[in-house]
């Protein structure tokens, strides 16, 4: 339905004849007119008037938001159901059909009075951080789904599918899920000391700082969530433009992303040099070396370029708000693909290759023989050589190219 304050100024106003009669009814004609548009936008009808302020995409062409929510949505529900897949895979361990074999075969080796070694050995039970890890990113998937389904259903971004996408999945669950992954490969490579030059200090001081980027990205996070719920703002495009605590946030989550990605730089330079100092590492085949290479460092090496990635385009949408506050990054499609999408694809199935093997001990390797677990459960450990998994990698590598050669 139209209205047309012009027409109902003129007939609320008479519409004289003459050039005086038009004068005299001038300055009540616009009163109506006020009044009409007024009238118009509060009751929903159309009005050329447009008193919305319209942002430029700095980031590409503008995508609507029920597509962007469907994209979203399609991303989170593979990850969800491969997440699921792997939760069930760790959690089901110690009574699948391998390990119940497994333990079967340990008590015939070394009897039943060893029967709780070889238990031990063959699976871990209860909360471990490869758990822990599963259990945080099927959680984020949820949430993040849960907000791109209200988008995809409203076309619109509001309070309810902003503060789960942006502030609760990408600001506090995905953060604090990609730190456990990073966590857990310090606390992998701090058990692999042969060659390696780093002081034990370095082990603790560099998952702290990342704690402590943690909690500063969970604190600036929670506070945006309150003031956004709380506040009288409906328009997300006003809160982000006029808040404060958006602009806080954004500057924290930069430095908080950037912090994380140079950290697991220096985690995978950590990881290449005992892979590299090995003795045995120059004698192993090239497709060994490889193999190896892949799959260790590759997955270290695409975590960090995803967590640059995010944090440049974060303190890219901070610049522009204060340089060019007309314009923004959160609307254009570079944003959706470089800060929103990419930087949660690529980390999830990274951590989820690095993690996929069940949480054995350490004196039980998948593919090691029955007689080589004999020896390990009769002979003490030899605690001189801890680099002993990298080791075993390599011969399994060796054992692999052999075999398919």
């Amino acid at each position: 339905m139209s209205l047309d304050a012009s027409s109902i100024a003129m007939e609320r106003g008479g519409g004289g004849d003459g050039d005086t009669e038009a004068s005299a009814y001038t300055g009540e004609s616009m009163m109506y007119a006020q009044h009409a548009t007024i009238y118009a936008q509060q009751n929903g009808y159309y009005t050329d008037v447009d008193t919305t302020p319209q942002l430029q995409s700095a980031a590409g062409p503008t995508l609507t938001f029920r597509i962007s929510g469907i994209v979203g949505l399609c991303i989170t529900g593979i990850l969800w159901i491969i997440v699921s897949w792997r939760l069930l895979y760790h959690y089901s361990g110690w009574w699948s059909k391998c390990c119940k074999k497994k333990e079967q075969q340990g008590q015939e080796i070394l009897g039943e009075e060893d029967e709780e070694v070889v238990i031990n050995h063959l699976r871990t039970d209860g909360f471990t951080m490869k758990r822990l890890l599963h259990i945080m990113l099927w959680i984020t998937m949820i949430v993040q789904g849960v907000g791109y389904a209200d988008m995809v259903g409203t076309d619109v971004s509001n309070k309810l599918n902003y503060t789960l996408l942006d502030i609760v999945g990408r600001g506090i669950l995905e953060f604090t899920t990609f730190v456990i992954g990073t966590i857990h490969w310090f606390n992998v490579t701090s058990k692999a000391r042969a060659g390696a030059s780093e002081k034990k200090v370095t082990f603790t001081l560099l998952p702290l700082i990342l704690v402590f980027a943690t909690v500063a990205v969970t604190v600036c996070s929670i506070f945006e969530a309150v003031v956004l719920l709380a506040g009288h703002s409906e328009d997300i495009h006003e809160f982000r433009s006029t808040s404060k605590i958006h602009r806080i946030t954004l500057i924290v989550e930069s430095f908080g992303w950037g912090i994380h990605a140079v950290v697991v730089s220096i985690c995978g330079g950590m990881v290449y040099k005992r892979i590299s100092s090995l003795p045995t590492f120059s004698q192993v085949r090239s497709r060994a070396k490889r193999n190896i290479i892949t799959k260790m460092i590759i997955p270290i090496f695409f975590c960090a370029l995803s967590y640059a990635l995010r944090s440049a385009w974060m303190a890219a949408d901070f610049a522009s708000r204060i340089l060019r506050p007309d314009s923004t990054f959160e609307s254009g499609l570079g944003w959706w693909i470089g800060n929103c999408w990419i930087p949660t694809i690529v980390p999830s199935m990274m951590l989820l290759y690095s993690i996929r093997k069940r949480d054995r001990e350490p004196g039980m390797i998948d593919g090691v023989s029955e007689t080589l677990l004999q020896r390990i459960n009769a002979e003490p450990q030899d605690y001189d050589d801890p680099f002993q998994s990298f080791h075993t990698l390599i011969i399994e590598d060796e054992n692999a190219t052999i075999g398919s050669s």
